[in-house]
């Protein structure tokens, strides 16, 4: 059986415009573009949008153990939530989902931790299994 890969497609939680960059592709899909602070600099990161995927690039050096900022490019507001990384303490990011729910992320340069809640695990799941899973080999959510 093939690993079933998920690509999710990300708002503003604040503005609700899209975060998806389709000019800007990480492991063949269209990536997730923020702007970026850290180290003193300010510039623009681009996030794999595969669930899983730690791919990046960033036009500023990224830190190893670095916790940066990242904003909408559009709003220009932080997305920097009050949770915090359960695993390094790190500020928690989150986008909104397209579909319903959130994507939370660590804002420590190198911590893979994040995860997916959704609003109504429900509907969600049945629109996953209704429009993209009969014959897909890849989603997006």
């Amino acid at each position: 059986m093939t690993k079933q890969l998920v690509s999710l497609k990300v708002k503003c939680p604040l503005c609700q415009q899209s975060l998806m960059d389709y000019t800007h592709f990480l492991n063949a899909k269209p990536s997730i573009k923020l702007t970026i602070e850290g180290g003193g600099k300010h510039g623009v990161i681009n996030l794999c949008s595969t669930y899983g995927c730690y791919e990046k690039t960033s036009n500023i050096e990224l830190v190893q153990d670095d916790i940066v900022k990242l904003f909408c490019p559009h709003c220009k507001k932080e997305l920097t939530t009050k949770a915090e990384c359960d695993v390094c303490k790190a500020p928690i990011v989150s986008f909104a989902l397209d579909k319903g729910g959130k994507v939370h992320v660590c804002s420590r340069i190198g911590c893979k931790k994040h995860a997916v809640s959704f609003e109504d695990i429900y509907t969600t799941l049945t629109t996953f299994y209704e429009e993209d899973l009969y014959g897909a080999r890849d989603t997006d959510f």
